[in-house]
């Protein structure tokens, strides 16, 4: 079984552990908002663990893609807690969890692009400094000749 694949079968495993949870919670309007956000949340882990394994990217650039899908994981749910019993204990306006998801989600989403932006420059400034060491390198052979 190749990476990828163990990548899939633990997003679609985590899916169906927070799917259970329709088993022992009260099902409410807050409650299915909280589910959408939470399997964006398990998609997010998976997307990042795939570019990671992919894509060009410097060992700690890819941890940082992995840590802020992680820590929107963890917010979300955070948030989600929170919502969901202050919806059992008052009544909430529909649009309220789905404003405090979508900002949660943005503020890592522009995190996502900042470090994506980080990496492209952290690649271009490696390019640079190969093509100045291969012209030191050269030079270094003919100096004392």
């Amino acid at each position: 079984m190749d990476n990828n694949m163990r990548i899939v079968l633990s997003a679609v495993i985590a899916a169906v552990v927070v799917t259970l949870l329709f088993l022992i919670v009260p099902i409410t309007a807050t409650f299915i908002i909280a589910y959408i956000f939470s399997l964006i949340a398990i998609g997010g882990i998976a997307v990042s663990l795939w570019v990671f394994g992919k894509c060009n990217n410097k060992s700690p650039q890819g941890f940082a893609y992995i840590y802020t899908a992680v820590g929107y994981a963890v917010s979300s749910t955070i948030v989600s807690i929170i919502l969901c019993i202050i919806a059992c204990l008052v009544s909430m306006y529909i649009a309220i969890p789905i404003v405090i998801h979508i900002a949660v989600l943005a503020f890592f989403a522009i995190r996502l692009i900042i470090l994506s932006s980080g990496n492209e420059h952290m690649v271009k400034v490696d390019e640079k400094a190969a093509k100045k060491h291969k012209e030191f390198e050269k030079l270094k052979k003919t100096y004392w000749k």
